[in-house]
């Protein structure tokens, strides 16, 4: 199996230093990952340091998610005493398993899968959040999105958040300046579009949300899932293919002739389907038997 991609991009826009931070691994052995975005806040000098040690210790950590964070936290008091940041941290050992999440602060992190969508797995530590926990108005609580309540530095076990996601096509992780700019629906749709090509897709984030005036740093990283290995197409699975297009536009007009043909090599192999083919008055057809294999089919060929 091939290995998950990752792409990030950030950007310092008006801010007078750039004070994100992220990390990744990939776990080659079993095709697992690790990855986490930070977002330094405060004056100190050695802010973006101690949100780039944060988040390097967070991915190479052992155990959960929240242990991880919290060897974060004892690594940047160490390191850089009076240095603070939020962060988002999320770990998956193999492609299937669940994705394990914990977070301090604002950074987000969401999963796209096509039947699902685009999912928000975390829920702000800010006081904006609590606002609207208890019902107050958007325009007050937006005036308190930027106070959080959790951090880093100051975290222990019960502070912080925690969440397992279900396996997904890809994972997204956005700081404040991405996702307090760019609405949900058009961060869905662009997701959407991308999905496929992680590195344009880190790109159109972040560009959006200086389209948008964010006057933040902004930094968006994605993992794109490796594709699960495709089986080779059986004859079987060629033939119905053949026989849905029968007759559409632009079939060739030797289309029959070809698919008479493979009918009859499909016979002779025993293999069966559960269409049918008309051509020239004749009704060419095959069916499985009850246990839907190819074993033990019935051919039948009646002129009408």
């Amino acid at each position: 199996m091939s290995s998950p991609v990752i792409a990030t991009d950030t950007d310092q826009g008006p801010r007078p230093s750039q004070q994100d931070a992220c990390a990744h691994q990939v776990e080659s052995a079993s095709d697992g990952w690790r990855a986490a975005v930070a977002d330094g806040f405060g004056d100190h000098p050695d802010t973006a340091r101690a949100a780039q040690l944060a988040a390097d210790t967070a991915t190479s950590a052992p155990g959960e998610a929240a242990d991880a964070l919290l060897a974060a936290a004892r690594a940047i008091t160490r390191a850089h005493p009076g240095t603070d940041c939020v962060m988002a941290h999320a770990r998956q050992d193999a492609p299937d398993d669940p994705i394990d999440i914990a977070w301090v602060g604002d950074c987000r992190v969401w999963t796209w899968s096509p039947g699902e969508g685009l999912r928000q797995h975390t829920r702000d530590h800010t006081h904006g959040q609590e606002l609207r926990d208890r019902w107050a108005s958007d325009d007050l609580a937006r005036a308190c999105d930027h106070t959080v309540t959790t951090s880093v530095a100051t975290a222990g076990p019960e502070d912080i958040g925690t969440t397992t996601a279900p396996a997904a096509d890809l994972t997204l992780f956005t700081c404040d300046g991405v996702h307090d700019y760019v609405d949900e629906r058009l961060m869905a749709e662009l997701v959407a579009d991308h999905a496929h090509d992680p590195d344009t897709l880190v790109r159109v984030l972040v560009d959006a949300a200086r389209e948008a005036e964010s006057t933040d740093n902004a930094t968006a990283l994605v993992i794109r899932s490796a594709p699960a290995p495709v089986a080779p197409r059986t004859r079987q699975e060629r033939l119905l293919d053949g026989l849905e297009s029968f007759g559409a536009p632009g079939c060739p007009p030797e289309s029959p002739e070809l698919l008479l043909d493979a009918l009859a090599e499909d016979r002779a192999a025993g293999i069966a389907c559960d269409r049918f083919l008309l051509r020239d008055g004749t009704t060419y057809w095959c069916t499985k038997d009850s246990d839907h294999t190819d074993h033990h089919v019935s051919w039948h060929g009646v002129t009408w």
